[in-house]
């Protein structure tokens, strides 16, 4: 088991940093998957180059490691440095301020091979671009799991046609993949370092200021859950969009992301399926939001006795603020105006994959996802918020409009008074309760209501209007149906379940 040590990374990453403001530095490369393996192959491969090393001068944390252990050694906290010439002692000295070891392994040789030697002899020597360029390519057969057909042929249309009940949306906002998660963050220190500006469970992401600059960033992470049961590549594209999405509701632009693709086996045909379908899904999102994958970890053969676990692809979002001042919060003020940015989604196939129809029982439906649309509101929302017309903005997610109207109340400490059209009637729990992606509320003071309706209709962004925050009720009425009238404290102490 590998042992991380946050703190001295922290102190590599400053190091680091530090060091790619000088010319002593020609190259840097983190010690990731395969360790000094890797690193040492795609530096090479890229500079068109070799590279020779000595293994013996490789610090390391257990002694009596042989030279195959030193080059996949994957232990934390490291960083591959190609350093000008005649600068070694310069770019020791900056790593000996952070009181961080810093040794001389090797040296870079036109010849194109990376050549390792331990206590004298060649450990290895191969070209870089062998594992790189021209790694091989492992392509095993692929098909989707025996009963998917049925399952995504599901009919969701009387669940969706059900009306919904307060205590249905208390249970709903009380299940464990919807409460505060607080009793989790609460155990570690967020806010080391004094930069924390928006903290857990304060924002739909993480908000820290870059100091000496106006500037901060938006950290979020997100993943679809159960829609990758129904369709992986779908449920990767959505933990892109709904992590872009996060970034986007505190004004940030997104600008990278990593993922964690978590799998069973990929030997079986519907074991690669999900596998190849879930990074098609990466990449046709993160090519859609110009964003790069700069980073990810795979954790495969995840399975018990009775089978694999489900696709589940989790994704982080790092955004940019220019200007942390027009930060806005999850939250709204009494008398502010409440729209839902995005198209509705108020058909029965929002709820496929959701929180709601697992707890009822109903594990299939076929989901659907507007990319480009959701793609469109990651891009309007920063806009918006630079322009300071949105007050508050939280985005639909687990448990639909009805958690995130929840959580807002909650997290503002003032109700609402919510009408939905006559439409939305024809599928109440699917309006209250779908989980489409690409859909935030805003609230926004009632002088800015039309700037929002003209801004919206110029980057062809849906925007409706909801109702208003007032009084200490989250009061929804659809259509005709009754209204559910909810008490504050009573979403409060549903939220607030403990684990």
């Amino acid at each position: 088991m590998q042992v991380g040590n946050p703190f001295l990374e922290k102190l590599l990453m400053e190091a680091c940093l530090e060091l790619s403001r000088s010319d002593a530095v020609v190259a840097m490369q983190d010690l990731g998957a395969a360790g000094l393996t890797c690193a040492l192959a795609e530096l090479s491969a890229r500079g068109g180059c070799g590279a020779e090393v000595d293994l013996d001068r490789v610090p390391r944390r257990e002694a009596l490691m042989n030279p195959l252990e030193l080059l996949l050694s994957e232990s934390q906290e490291r960083m591959l440095v190609v350093v000008r010439a005649g600068a070694e002692a310069e770019v020791q000295s900056v790593f000996a301020r952070f009181e961080l070891p810093a040794v001389a392994i090797g040296r870079v040789i036109d010849e194109p091979v990376v050549r390792c030697r331990s206590q004298g002899e060649v450990a290895c020597e191969l070209p870089g671009r062998a594992l790189v360029d021209e790694a091989p390519r492992y392509v095993l057969p692929a098909a989707p799991p025996a009963g998917l057909e049925t399952r995504l042929a599901a009919d969701l249309a009387p669940l969706a046609a059900e009306p919904p009940s307060v205590n249905g949306l208390l249970e709903l906002l009380s299940a464990p993949n919807c409460r505060s998660r607080k009793p989790v963050w609460r155990r570690y220190d967020h806010m080391n370092g004094t930069n924390t500006l928006a903290g857990p469970g304060e924002a739909d992401a993480a908000l820290l200021r870059i100091k000496g600059t106006p500037r901060a960033l938006a950290v979020a992470l997100d993943g679809p859950g159960r829609l990758a049961a129904l369709d992986p590549r779908l449920a990767a594209e959505t933990a892109v969009l709904e992590s872009a999405l996060n970034v986007a509701c505190s004004g940030a632009t997104p600008i990278g992301a990593t993922n964690c693709l978590n799998l069973g086996s990929p030997e079986p045909e519907a074991g690669y399926w999900a596998l190849s379908e879930t990074v098609a899904g990466l990449a046709e999102a993160c090519r859609l939001l110009g964003v790069p994958i700069v980073s990810g970890n795979v954790s495969l053969y995840n399975e018990t006795a009775e089978g694999p676990i489900i696709p589940a692809p989790v994704v982080g979002m790092v955004g940019l603020l220019e200007d942390r001042s027009t930060a806005v919060p999850m939250s709204w003020h009494e008398d502010d105006e409440i729209f839902l940015l995005g198209d509705p989604g108020w058909e029965p196939s929002s709820l496929a994959g959701g929180e709601y129809a697992w707890r009822r029982g109903e594990l299939g439906g076929r989901p659907l996802l507007d990319a480009a649309a959701a793609a469109r509101v990651v891009r309007f929302l920063p806009a918006l918020i630079a322009a300071r017309i949105v007050a508050g903005a939280h985005d639909l997610s687990v448990g639909g409009l009805g958690v995130a109207l929840a959580r807002m109340a909650i997290a503002s400490s003032c109700g609402a008074s919510i009408d939905l059209p006559d439409p939305a009637a024809r599928w109440p729990s699917a309006t209250l309760y779908g989980e489409a992606a690409g859909r935030v509320l805003v609230s926004v003071a009632p002088q800015d209501a039309e700037r929002l309706a003209t801004a919206a209709a110029a980057a062809g962004v849906p925007v409706l209007r909801l109702g208003r925050a007032t009084g200490r009720d989250l009061a929804v009425g659809i259509g005709p149906l009754p209204h559910l009238q909810i008490p504050l404290e009573h979403l409060r102490q549903a939220w607030e379940t403990p684990f």
